[in-house]
């Protein structure tokens, strides 16, 4: 009988999710804590069901149990253990033997997970919005080559990816990770087994396995430390998480084990506290892996090492009860199929999930999963025809990322052409309609705030974005870039500074397009989440933070040196500040605001602030595509919509009479309602910021406030 297990979990997030469960379907062969292929270890086919249904609960009911993304650092723990024993038993040191290896694993985890991501790119093209489409192509194809979480890690650190909705198939990244090691980890041993042959082979593995995990836990503490949402993905950071399975499965190879009863009873209790501890007291405040994954991993390796099959009073008789030991069966479909109903069920019932609809669809998981496991799992592991064959073992997983990533390369070729289209549409109507855009709230002849048309398509307005993220003029993390960008005249005598974050970029359009007019030069300083405050903004990250100060130190100490005749800024501030309460956030923030305009305007520099946009409060394009027929249900009211600016305030507060103010709420908002479709164009590519189409309309209310600004720093 093989052992192995094939399990991710993740973690759900930022827009972000994350969580994978346990793969082997065979039971773990293992008796009194000594891999034999004779015996079963029930205690860990039950922590698989322990770690699946803290995954389950945490995706379903996600305010329920805070931590429960632990799961898949349980199941990283039994895949390390399982796989490692087999491979310290038979080491795959021919050729043949490593294609065996690569065989099994094929035929054990490709099947049921090609089914689930055809299914899931189906069910997307029949209930996803249009917009999520091109997301949900690239990933399956990331997923289709088992690379899902290095395509999650590239856009965990863009700021506008990771607002995006969650994908269907994001949970794929821990399986990524499993199956990346499952190439790696037998080359590393075939390798160390080799090179110990004829001297202390122990000790080769030994040192081996150990320099990886130790290598992989450091750089998980340092990645974290300095981009936590990478360091939540990456292969580096995880597999020490693996290892830890495998140095235990070394001892136990070599004859270890614990003798005492009393310490199996004491350590498997132990071991199923702290990975319950975890789940319960972790949350998304937590900084992740790093050093805080060693309370379920250590947790793990607990409940493994103490091999409490058969023992009185110890958790065996709870992971060996039948329910847990049928939820460890189908714990690999259960993984796959939940995920992809969690984010698809609101989009086919219109509406969000109640605990009864939550109900049903945990319900409709398992049966799911014990379908995939009775016709798709069992049966093609147990193919003669693939057994005895192992390059069609092979073919069968070539076959399959072939057609995963071919039908994802359609469906977004497909989204792209029709973007395309849309989008010359978009720009014959700019230049013939009045009533676009803004114009819908400021001139009153027109007749309604929506318009009578959408002329900015859904996917459009998703793309639709100022040309600062394309020409590179951000500082993203870690903050250590100093990107300047100029538009408009490069020699012109009017030089202009915009100076701010995301939402300060997205006024480029429009002060770039009156620059251009003018013969003015504009510059850009332009800064992801971080905002122009020099108090420590709280990233959950020490490096972080520090790059974020140092930055705002160099950008207001550039735009006040006096070669800029005019400041723009705007920001919205919306991370925490370190030690600073939520509550007494904005009139903190509002005092280092002040200093900040001080500091620019005691050089004699005016500075323009305009206040932040109202907010979509969600993904604007998403909620359009879902309400094509009624875009004003994606309206929002102004109390919600109008979020407190303390840079805004601070500037109505100065007195130097050099800072000035503009608001254009009354852009966006009428009667107590903030809109989000305005002139018949999507004022928004996600949750609040605006698109370059809308911005653009907005250049007669810009123009005269940059005008009187630049004009009374001359007189």
């Amino acid at each position: 009988m093989e052992l192995d297990v094939a399990t991710p979990e993740s973690r759900r997030g930022r827009s972000h999710d994350h969580a994978t469960t346990a793969g082997g379907n065979e039971r773990a062969a293992v008796t009194r804590g000594r891999a034999e292929p004779g015996g079963v270890r029930g205690d860990i086919q039950g922590l698989r069901a322990v770690a699946v249904v803290i995954v389950l609960v945490f995706h379903f009911w996600p305010t329920g149990l805070t931590g429960g993304y632990v799961g898949v650092d349980v199941f990283f723990v039994i895949s390390g253990f399982l796989i490692s024993s087999h491979l310290l038993r038979s080491p795959p040191t021919t050729f043949g033997a490593l294609g065996a290896f690569w065989g099994r694993r094929i035929r054990r985890l490709l099947p049921a997970a090609s089914l689930v991501l055809a299914a899931t790119l189906l069910a997307g093209l029949a209930w996803l919005p249009s917009t999520q489409l091109p997301t949900l192509a690239h990933e399956v194809g990331a997923s289709a080559v088992s690379l899902e979480n290095w395509a999650l890690a590239r856009s965990a650190t863009d700021y506008f990816a990771a607002d995006n909705a969650p994908s269907p198939v994001q949970h794929y990244w821990s399986l990524s990770v499993e199956e990346q090691f499952y190439i790696l980890w037998p080359l590393l041993i075939a390798l160390l087994t080799i090179a110990g042959r004829r001297h202390r082979p122990g000790a080769w593995r030994a040192a081996g396995l150990f320099t990886v995990t130790a290598t992989s836990f450091a750089a998980s503490v340092v990645i974290t430390r300095s981009d936590p949402a990478a360091a939540y993905l990456v292969t580096q950071t995880r597999v020490w998480e693996l290892g830890l399975g495998s140095i235990l499965a070394l001892m136990v190879f070599h004859g270890w084990r614990l003798r005492s009863t009393t310490a199996r009873v004491a350590l498997g209790w132990a071991g199923l506290g702290a990975i319950a501890w975890a789940a319960l007291t972790f949350d998304e405040t937590t900084s992740f892996p790093g050093s805080a994954a060693l309370l379920p991993t250590l947790g793990a390796v607990l409940v493994i090492a103490a091999a409490t099959d058969g023992v009185r009073w110890s958790p065996g008789a709870l992971l060996n009860w039948r329910p847990s030991q049928v939820m460890g069966d189908l714990s690999y479909s259960v993984y796959l199929w939940h995920w992809p109903i969690v984010v698809i069920a609101p989009f086919a019932l219109g509406r969000g999930l109640n605990d009864r609809d939550k109900v049903v669809a945990v319900v409709a998981v398992i049966l799911l999963a014990l379908l995939t496991k009775r016709f798709v799992e069992d049966p093609v592991r147990r193919a003669r025809s693939l057994t005895l064959s192992l390059p069609r073992s092979f073919a069968i997983a070539a076959a399959s990322a072939v057609l995963l990533t071919g039908a994802s390369f359609g469906v977004a070729a497909q989204a792209e052409t029709a973007r395309v289209a849309e989008e010359q549409a978009l720009q014959r109507a700019v230049a013939a309609e009045d009533c676009i855009g803004s114009a819908a709230l400021r001139n009153p002849l027109c007749e309604s705030v929506a318009g009578k048309r959408l002329f900015s398509s859904p996917a459009v307005a998703r793309a639709d974005r100022s040309v600062v993220y394309a020409d590179g003029c951000w500082s993203n993390r870690p903050y250590t870039a100093h990107n300047v960008c100029t538009y408009g005249k490069p020699d012109g005598d009017v030089r202009v500074a915009l100076l701010g974050n995301s939402h300060a970029g997205h006024w480029q359009p429009a002060i770039a397009a009156v620059a251009e007019t003018r013969g003015w030069r504009l510059d850009t300083y332009l800064v992801s989440q971080c905002y122009t405050v020099r108090v420590p903004v709280d990233f959950g990250s020490a490096d972080l933070t520090k790059n974020c100060t140092a930055w705002n130190e160099w950008a207001i100490g550039t735009v006040s040196s006096g070669a800029y005749d005019l400041v723009v800024m705007s920001n919205r501030t919306f991370q925490q500040l370190v030690g600073v309460s939520p509550a007494e956030k904005a009139g903190v923030a509002e005092r280092a605001y002040e200093d900040t305009l001080a500091t620019i305007s005691e050089t004699g520099t005016r500075v323009l602030v305009i206040r932040d946009v109202p907010s979509a409060v969600q993904s604007a394009p998403d909620c359009v595509a879902v309400h094509l027929d009624d875009v004003e249900a994606c309206a929002n009211p102004a109390q919600k919509a109008l979020e407190r600016d303390p840079l805004f305030e601070a500037a109505e507060v100065d007195t130097s009479g050099l800072v000035s103010t503009l608001d254009l709420s009354d852009r966006f908002c009428r009667e107590e309602t903030c809109h989000v479709v305005i002139g018949g164009l999507i004022a928004y590519f996600d949750h609040g910021h605006l698109t370059a189409t809308f911005a653009r309309t907005l250049v007669p209310d810009v123009g005269p406030a940059l005008d009187k600004a630049v004009a009374s720093h001359r007189r």
